[in-house]
């Protein structure tokens, strides 16, 4: 019996590290979101190819040194990337290069990249 009591304490203890995890990294998100949502913040926004996973760009992007985020917005998915602009070649190079897997397909292909402000 007292196996049983410890083991459910065990789970218990476990089950709460984990939410506390989980709502941190949310919270971190939400941060970061805000971040780079502010007007001082010199942001780049692509709008993602439906199908396409923005984890990967996040990630390709993340590799590079930059941060990023993907928001849904009005149905779809977009990347807000913090960067200079001096840095939007770089950028846009990374997200042209990404290979991945996509929600549709074994790979992602963004082909040319265009960023919202200029079209």
């Amino acid at each position: 019996m007292i196996v049983f009591g410890m083991v459910l304490v065990g789970l218990l203890a476990v089950g709460v590290a984990v939410m506390w995890g989980l709502r941190r990294w949310t919270l971190d998100e939400v941060a970061l979101e805000a971040r780079l949502r502010l007007p001082e913040t010199h942001t780049l926004a692509y709008a993602v190819p439906v199908g396409d996973d923005p984890a990967t760009f996040v990630a390709a992007l993340a590799r590079a040194g930059f941060t990023s985020v993907g928001v849904m917005e009005g149905g779809f998915e977009r990347l807000l990337v913090a960067c200079d602009e001096e840095n939007r070649t770089q950028v846009r190079s990374i997200i042209e290069h990404v290979e991945g897997v996509g929600f549709e397909g074994p790979e992602v292909h963004a082909g040319h990249v265009s960023f919202e402000d200029e079209r």
